[in-house]
């Protein structure tokens, strides 16, 4: 039985915080998904001490905005839609990665140097400028308003970022694949007949499952990172609600989650800060956790790494030495020699 060490700690804890804060955040939008507002505060005699915007103090841990809505209750309303939409996201570009990279990595044809250079090309050009590009048609509400519903454009924003993003993740996971192909013990598997049936689920399949658990997370933080930038482009997650006419407002998102938060306020960094970095740090804290996840299943895989290797080399040791009394078991001590 493997015994807990620091590296248990650190996923526990960051799995602990993303667990809770998106529970909490459902917990919140079905039972009473009241934001509290405090506009105007009053003292005990009715006479107005202040107005919105209110810092961080004991009677407002985290602060309000301009409109009076305490901060931390409209964070903790976008946790789901944020950290949903990273996994939702994340879960088709991870499916999509994992089905293009084992098939490239068995894939020995001549197009498969160029269908590698055209997918390195991602590393290298800016996701978020693809992302903005593909979807403004999508996601930017025209004058006579969308043809399309929330859920649509929420589905389609999912299937483009995934698509976005699965080639860097296919390149990694097809160099895997072919990493696991060239060991010896599978050459053996495929002199002896064995299809690639076979070597998928029995050899490729149980070494690349412990990387898998490694890449998940990191592309949670992919997708986070591209929907923080495309919110900044001011398209939202969902769509971005439009004003055509006179005096109005500017572009509003259509569910509060954490870019748009962000976008909206980043102007407000040099007059109530707290407006911007509440959100952006429970942002951060999201991201951190999902980068803690992901170190410690690292430090758990070179453990076991390690210790395999150490294994395996007692177990050469000791098939090349000489051999020794400890070697052999003598089963005619109690045998009469006399006789």
């Amino acid at each position: 039985m493997r015994k807990w060490n620091r590296h248990h700690v650190t996923i526990s804890i960051c799995l602990l915080f993303i667990v809770v804060l998106v529970g909490w955040s459902m917990i919140f939008n079905l039972t009473d998904d009241k934001i509290p507002n405090t506009y105007i505060l009053y003292d005990d005699e009715a006479n107005i001490i202040g107005d919105a915007p209110f810092p961080p103090s004991a009677d407002f841990p985290f602060g309000t905005d301009r409109e009076g809505d305490h901060l931390f209750y409209k964070v903790l309303e976008g946790a789901q839609y944020t950290i949903g939409a990273a996994i939702l996201i994340s879960l088709i570009s991870f499916i999509l990665s994992f089905a293009i990279g084992v098939l490239g990595g068995f894939t020995k044809s001549w197009g498969k140097k160029w269908t590698q250079s055209m997918f390195t090309s991602f590393y290298f050009i800016p996701q978020s400028i693809i992302a903005f590009n593909m979807l403004y048609p999508l996601l930017w509400e025209p004058r006579q308003g969308f043809e399309t519903s929330f859920t649509e454009r929420v589905i389609w924003q999912s299937l483009a970022l995934a698509v976005i993003m699965a080639p860097t993740t296919a390149i990694l996971l097809a160099n895997e694949t072919r990493q696991i192909l060239d060991k010896e013990f599978v050459t053996c598997a495929r002199v002896l007949g064995g299809s690639k049936t076979f070597l998928f689920k029995n050899h490729v399949l149980p070494h690349l499952k412990p990387r898998l658990f490694i890449i998940f997370p990191k592309i949670m933080i992919q997708a986070l990172l591209i929907i923080a930038h495309l919110g900044f482009f001011d398209l939202f997650f969902g769509g971005t609600d439009v004003c055509y006419g006179p005096m109005c407002p500017p572009p509003q998102p259509f569910v509060q989650e954490w870019a748009s938060i962000m976008s909206m306020s980043y102007v407000e960094l040099t007059n109530a800060w707290w407006i911007f970095m509440i959100p952006m740090f429970f942002f951060a804290l999201t991201i951190l956790s999902l980068t803690g996840i992901a170190r410690g299943l690292e430090g758990l895989l070179e453990e076991d790494e390690v210790k395999s290797g150490s294994v395996e080399k007692k177990a050469g040791r000791k098939e090349n030495g000489a051999l020794t009394e400890r070697d052999f078991i003598l089963v005619d001590q109690g045998v009469d020699r006399g006789r």
